[in-house]
Order: C-alpha cells, then structure tokens, then sequence
C-alpha cells in the first residue's frame, strides 16, 4: 500500500506562503512519521526543492537506511512549485509520471486538486472554498485555477478530507459531492504552542516593547482577514484604552497597501505595529504575551491561528462565522466581523476585564487539548483505508 502525498505547497521561502497549507503539510508528514503507520504502508512526499529543510530528516527515496520511519521518504520535484504556474505544471504534467514510477496505490492532493489524468485513485483535502464563495478575496487566476480544479477533483476523488464541519457543507452543497465522501478531519496544535515561564516572557516581552494591553493579530495581509475593519475597531478602542497597541504579525500577501494609507488617515501609526513575517519559533511567544488575540476574519477553513492561541493560553476574540465557532467553542469572545463596534466592546472587556481573561484564557487552553496532529493523522490514514477499500471493490 503506497500512498503519495502531493504536498507541492509546503514552501521554503519566509513570508505568507508559510501559513495555513504549508502548516497542514509540514504536521501532517511529521506526525505520520511519528505514529505507528500499518505494516504494510509507505508513504512518499512530494515537495518543491525549496523545502526540504522545512521538515526532519526522512528516508530519500529508494534508500534503505532511515532516521525518522522507515515508511515515510520524500521526493522531491524536478522545479519549484513555490509560485502558482510552477506548481501548477509540476502538478499536472511531472507528477503523473511519477506516481506510475512510484507505484502508488494512492494520492493525496494536500491543497484542493490531483492531476487530471492521475494513474490511482485519489483523496483530496480542501480548507475552504472561499474562491467560489467570496471570489473577490483571491486573485484572479488563483480562483479560476482552484475553482476548476478542486471541483473536477473532488467529483473524481475515492474521499475528499474537509478540515471542518462549515468546509464539508460548502464541498456538499457547491461542488455536489456525496456528504457520505467527505470525512471531516480537524487539524492539530504543534506542542510548540504552550504557556511559557513567567521569567521568559517577561524578558520577550521588554524585548520587544510589548505592553499591557496588546491586541496581537497573526496572518497574511490579504482582504479574507478583514484587518481594516479591526483597525477601525482599534481605534474605538483607543478611546477607553489609551495605552493599547495593535501588533500585526504576517507576510504581505495582496491587495494590502491600502490598508497601510487607512492607517495613516486615522493617524495610527505611532498605534499599530507590523512586524511582517514571525520567525515560527516567535508564534508562540507572540501569543503568550499579548493580551488578546485578535482574529476578525470574514471566511476560514479551520482558523489555526485560533486554536494556537488558545494553546498558549491567550484570550481570543474571533469571527462567529465559518468555522471559527467550531474551533473556539465558548473559548472565546465571538462577534460579527462586520461589525466595528461589537468587535471593539468585545477587545474593550477582554483589555480591561482581568477575571474575563482569565475564564478565557482556562477555557481556551482546555478547549486546545481536544486538537492534535496524531489524531489528524490517524484519522487521515483511517480515511486512506477507507478509500482503498472503497475502491478495491468497485
């Protein structure tokens, strides 16, 4: 039994190519790696050449020896897949050839689409489907891309894996996909994502000139985050909270100069601090000492910041749309993300409401055990079975 893995968009360049795919990618290889695979699977990553340092040592292909688990190997592609054309031609021309040289019984597409004359049958992860949904939140050619491509993959796929309940009802209801196909498979927290020592975030925090009442939001700077409508919020907020101060941690996606000019018409400033891409080892840190985090998104997949948040024991105040519900459980303050004004009492309590907080920051910590990458691995390799099964006696 050998399963593929088409994981082109894990990325090895800084910047806002590292997020929520690329996080997928990475924990989910790592953690089959860690788990007890069944005796008669392999698994074999494909990656772009940029990436290899972005995961542990593993077994090249066709080498006996191994360092992490003799059924994990890599392969890596022939070009890059870091920007979108280059990912698209190693998908669809290099990478049917490969699985029939490979001999995989099985791909994964890990980001929305398979190759259309792919030699096995396949499973397909999809995070959102926010390019049919809200197509003005992504570039052009991306959405045409994605639209064609997720939906002619997930009609042919053996299973499509959605990250949550609100992704599995868009794959039913937009691209008319049997519900009985879709297995919802939630992602996990990195045990990176801890509560630190007293002694080490407070010398993070002198550090860096964090405050003692810091809005922390983390995320690529794209329309889908909605950060003017959380600047707008931030200066309301300023009204009761003078000392505030908004840090903005992420990688310049599009479409995001306009909101640096709102932020000089508002005279903020000297207020809002961008910090542009967070080394990954800073997250956690970064969570830890704020005092709230912030995530007013219009549309997530899963929302991962969130969970990572709470997993340090941050108070969070996110969208009650999509599928953050899902994720932050009555862990955090939920308000609509149109809403400048709810979005500002709601930072405004958890800034000045220490025993708030508190209920929070339990609450989210508690909620956070819930998610781990071994379970989204077992339960990824339960669906690998399933299709397999599926297919061997069609």
């Amino acid at each position: 039994m050998h399963v593929v893995l088409g994981a082109y968009l894990l990325s090895g360049v800084k910047g806002y190519r590292q997020a929520g795919i690329h996080q997928y990618s990475r924990s989910l290889i790592e953690a089959l790696g860690a788990m007890d695979l069944p005796a008669e699977m392999h698994v074999t990553a494909l990656i772009s050449p940029t990436a290899r340092g972005e995961l542990p040592p593993l077994t090249p292909a066709g080498s006996s020896s191994s360092r992490l688990q003799s059924r994990i190997s890599i392969q890596v592609a022939t070009h890059s897949t870091e920007h979108p054309l280059g990912r698209i031609r190693t998908e669809q021309l290099e990478t049917p050839g490969l699985l029939r040289r490979l001999g995989a019984d099985l791909y994964h597409g890990l980001a929305f689409a398979a190759p259309l004359r792919v030699p096995c049958p396949t499973i397909i992860t999809v995070y959102d489907l926010s390019f049919i949904t809200r197509p003005k939140t992504h570039k052009t050619l991306n959405r045409m891309y994605l639209s064609l491509a997720t939906r002619w993959s997930c009609r042919h796929a053996a299973r499509v894996i959605a990250i949550s309940e609100w992704s599995r009802h868009d794959v039913v209801e937009f691209l008319s996909v049997d519900p009985a196909r879709v297995d919802v498979i939630a992602l996990g927290v990195d045990p990176r994502f801890h509560p630190g020592s007293q002694q080490e975030l407070a010398q993070f925090k002198q550090a860096n000139r964090i405050g003692v009442h810091t809005v922390f939001f983390l995320g690529s700077l794209e329309p889908r985050k909605n950060l003017p409508v959380l600047i707008d919020a931030f200066k309301q907020v300023l009204e009761a909270v003078p000392d505030a101060e908004l840090i903005v941690g992420g990688g310049r996606g599009w479409n995001y100069t306009s909101l640096f000019r709102h932020i000089q018409e508002l005279g903020l400033d000297e207020k809002v601090r961008f910090l542009g891409p967070v080394p990954a080892d800073d997250v956690p840190k970064w969570m830890n000492a704020c005092t709230v985090f912030a995530y007013p998104s219009l549309y997530e997949g899963f929302g991962l910041p969130v969970l990572e948040a709470m997993a340090c024991g941050a108070a969070v105040v996110a969208s009650n749309v999509t599928s953050l519900p899902e994720v932050a459980g009555d862990a955090g303050l939920l308000v609509p993300p149109a809403d400048t004004q709810q979005i500002a009492q709601a930072l405004g309590r958890v800034l000045t409401d220490e025993s708030l907080r508190a209920t929070l920051r339990q609450r989210g910590l508690q909620r956070a055990t819930q998610f781990t990458w071994r379970r989204t691995a077992e339960k990824t390799v339960e669906s690998y079975n399933r299709a397999l099964q599926e297919t061997q006696t069609l």
